[in-house]
């Protein structure tokens, strides 16, 4: 247990910077924007033609907001993480040290994993929850600039940002999972191709496309069971427009209906399979190096 915490803590002093001062300068970014926004006593929302969302509603589109906007932070990240952490200590002669250790090469790759559904998980979830308590007092200055929006009281906002963070974590955490697969992939192909497997994590599966497209042509009804697949399994969740729809008509049970509507949304015989496909990625990838890279 004392190895694998150091194997974590390893991976996040690696990798801070992605996942700890990038998000840091992101966050101040993404304040400042929205304070700039809020303080222009001349912003045009004609845009919008007279539909703005006011009080309670406002602020749960920002928390729902500063969520997806994090997990899609999470999974780039994620993505550039796996496709060179599995190959990184075979560039910096690192592997001699690491194969010299009592630690199996099992070991330090699912400390990679682990270090995924753990720390980075739990540092861009404290920047998404960050984002959503900035996001109240924006509101509120944004509300006395602009009369026709409207500030929810600060009882209601808490208790909405309580109810909006639990479904925050939940789709945050399911969407990691969901995505697992993705970035197995591309962290199997780092352990054969190193910094390759990013052109072909796409390169890959868009060939095997491509040729179901061109035999496709040959007739109507010549099914692309692939490109079927890969479609679905990257639509996420939930329904945006039943989700929209719950946040801004349902004032009451919008939140965690959303939770509910998430859970029932979700094909969790494909979310099993897809992280039994993911631990057989970093089992294989972990056999390879034992047997194939010699230290």
């Amino acid at each position: 247990m004392r190895a694998l915490t150091a194997l974590l803590k390893r991976e996040y002093l690696e990798h801070r910077g992605a996942f700890l001062y990038a998000p840091t300068v992101v966050l101040i970014i993404i304040a400042g924007a929205i304070l700039f926004a809020a303080l222009a006593g001349n912003a045009d929302f004609s845009v919008l033609g007279g539909d703005v969302p006011v009080g309670i509603q406002l602020y749960r589109i920002g928390i729902g907001g500063a969520f997806f906007f994090w997990s899609g932070y999470l999974l780039i990240a994620l993505f550039f993480y796996f496709a060179d952490s599995f190959s990184a200590d075979r560039r910096n002669n690192a592997l001699l040290f690491w194969k010299s250790m009592p630690q199996s090469d099992l070991k330090i790759l699912t400390s990679k994993a682990l270090s995924a559904l753990t720390i980075f998980l739990a540092l861009i979830l404290g920047f998404a929850l960050l984002t959503a308590i900035l996001a109240y007092p924006l509101l509120v200055i944004a509300a006395s600039r602009h009369t026709f929006i409207v500030a929810p009281a600060p009882s209601e906002a808490l208790a909405d940002f309580v109810q909006m963070s639990v479904v925050g974590v939940v789709y945050l955490v399911l969407t990691l999972l969901w995505y697992a697969p993705a970035l197995a992939w591309v962290a199997g192909l780092s352990t054969l191709f190193q910094r390759w497997s990013i052109p072909l994590a796409a390169l890959i599966p868009g060939t095997v496309m491509l040729l179901e497209y061109m035999n496709s042509l040959r007739g109507p009804g010549i099914p692309r069971p692939i490109a079927g697949f890969l479609d679905w399994r990257f639509e996420g969740f939930p329904d945006e427009a039943r989700a929209a729809t719950l946040l801004l008509v349902d004032p009451d049970g919008g939140p965690f209906a959303l939770v509910e509507l998430m859970l029932s949304e979700i094909d969790w015989l494909h979310m099993a399979l897809g992280l039994i496909f993911s631990a057989a990625i970093v089992y294989l990838a972990s056999e390879y190096r034992r047997r194939r890279i010699e230290a």
